[in-house]
């Protein structure tokens, strides 16, 4: 089996690279050696997306990734704090965490995440995910819940750790517009996670869902200090990576 690990970060306007790129760039590179897989790192468009973070999606529309039977993105503010072997573990389609607890995280700037919130994320006629799912879609579109954490009411794959098979990989070039996050993110206003989670869902694709240690999202460990296997230094803890990571 060929496998790879793949990151990517789009340097900012002025030209900075900041100083945890290079150390969830590092991490990610020790357990490709550790695990014996390929590593790839990007730094330049590849779809010109209206987001960056939509530039993830070159797993499915880049056939020179064809040649790898499985590939594990990885978001570039991650610590990686494990020696086993995530290719070990089997998967059909896609692997994914899901965002455990988020109904209840504490707020960020510029978001609080309370009941009205959840509410027009979802159902917000012009800009919610379901509207737009119902929408353009299908009349019937129903979003699903978590399978190994059904007390949360629906299921939130993070976008920032995808393990893709190439079956999987194929099948999302197939199904997916190459242009149509730019379309969702137009409508709706929003990023990759809750287009890939649509789609996924509306195409039934077969996804493994593994426990949140392999991508432990920053209001998880900073609730429990349980770092996980894998911990995402999401939203604005960017800099906790200098600390942890030495």
């Amino acid at each position: 089996m060929k496998n790879l690990i793949y990151q990517y970060f789009i340097p900012y306007k002025s030209g900075e690279k900041p100083i945890w790129v290079d150390l969830g760039m590092n991490s990610a590179k020790k357990y490709a050696d550790k695990i014996n897989c390929e590593y790839m790192y990007y730094d330049k468009k590849y779809l010109n997306a209206t987001l960056n973070v939509f530039e993830s999606f070159r797993l499915i529309f880049d056939k020179t990734f064809d040649e790898y039977d499985n590939i594990l993105l990885l978001d570039i503010d991650m610590l990686i704090r494990t020696e086993e072997n995530i290719f070990d573990i089997e998967f059909e389609d896609i692997a994914m965490v899901h965002e455990y607890g988020a109904r209840n995280r504490p707020p960020v700037p510029g978001a609080s995440f309370d009941e009205t919130f959840w509410r027009n994320y979802f159902y917000d006629l012009n800009r919610g995910v379901i509207s737009y799912a119902k929408k353009y879609l299908n009349p019937n579109f129903v979003w699903k819940k978590s399978k190994l954490y059904p007390k949360d009411p629906m299921v939130i794959y993070n976008g920032g750790f995808q393990l893709w098979s190439k079956e999987g990989r194929l099948k999302a070039r197939k199904l997916f517009k190459r242009n149509g996050h730019d379309h969702f993110k137009q409508i709706t206003g929003k990023g990759e996670t809750p287009y890939l989670n649509m789609m996924l869902i509306h195409h039934k694709f077969k996804v493994t869902e593994l426990p949140i240690e392999w991508n432990k999202l920053n209001f998880q460990w900073k609730e429990d200090g349980d770092l996980g296997k894998i911990t995402h230094y999401n939203d604005v803890v960017k800099n906790k990576m200098i600390e942890h990571g030495t």
